[in-house]
C-alpha cells in the first residue's frame, strides 16, 4: 500500500512539475518538486523504501519531460546516500536535516544531469548552469520543502522512541 501511495505522490508531483511550476519562479529556478517529494520520503520514511520510490519518483519525471530516460533516476540517486543522515540524527529535528539534503541533492542533480547531457553529446554550458540554476536551486528548494514536508510527516505513522528506564541514554 505505501508504494501505491508513493506511485500516485510521484505521479502527482511529476505532472505539477512539468504543468504548473514552470510558472512559478523564485530567483529564475522553477522548484523541483519531484526532488523535494523524493528527499521527504527518503528522510521521513528511511532509506529502505527511499531504494524503492527515488527510482520510481525519478522514471516519473523522465516520462513527463523531454529528459534521456534514465537521466533523472540517476540524477536523484544521490539522495538515498544522503538519506544516512537521517539515522545520524546531527540535531533533534528531522525538518532541519531534510533541508541540508535538499540544497544539497538540488546541487547533485544539476551536476549529475548537465553530465549526463554532456555525455550524449548536447552543449551544456557549465558555468551558466551551475551559476543561473544548481545555486539558485539550491536556495529554493529548501524554501519549497515545507509544502511537502510537512503534510506527508503529518500523514506517516512513527513508532515511538522507548527508553530503558528513566533518563537512561539505552534507546530502544
Amino acid at each position: 500500500m505505501k508504494y501505491a501511495v508513493a506511485l500516485a505522490g510521484s505521479f502527482l508531483v511529476a505532472i505539477l512539475a512539468t504543468s504548473v511550476m514552470p510558472y512559478v519562479k523564485v530567483l529564475g529556478v522553477a522548484p523541483d518538486l519531484v526532488l523535494i517529494f523524493a528527499v521527504c520520503w527518503a528522510m521521513i520514511r528511511g532509506q529502505g523504501e527511499a531504494l524503492v520510490v527515488v527510482p520510481m519518483a525519478g522514471l516519473l519525471r523522465d516520462l513527463t519531460t523531454s529528459d534521456p530516460v534514465g537521466t533523472s533516476m540517476l540524477a536523484l540517486s544521490p539522495i538515498v546516500l544522503l538519506a544516512v543522515i537521517r539515522e545520524l540524527r546531527p540535531v533533534e529535528s528531522d525538518f532541519l536535516p531534510t533541508l541540508a539534503v535538499v540544497a544539497i541533492a538540488s546541487l547533485a542533480y544539476a551536476v549529475v544531469s548537465m553530465a549526463v547531457l554532456t555525455a550524449i553529446g548536447d552543449d551544456v554550458p557549465w558555468g551558466t548552469g551551475m551559476l543561473r540554476v544548481a545555486l539558485p536551486s539550491m536556495l529554493v528548494n529548501p524554501l519549497f520543502t515545507v509544502l511537502i514536508y510537512s503534510p506527508m510527516r503529518w500523514l506517516t505513522t512513527r513508532p515511538k522512541r522507548e527508553s530503558f528506564g528513566v533518563g537512561s541514554a539505552v534507546q530502544l
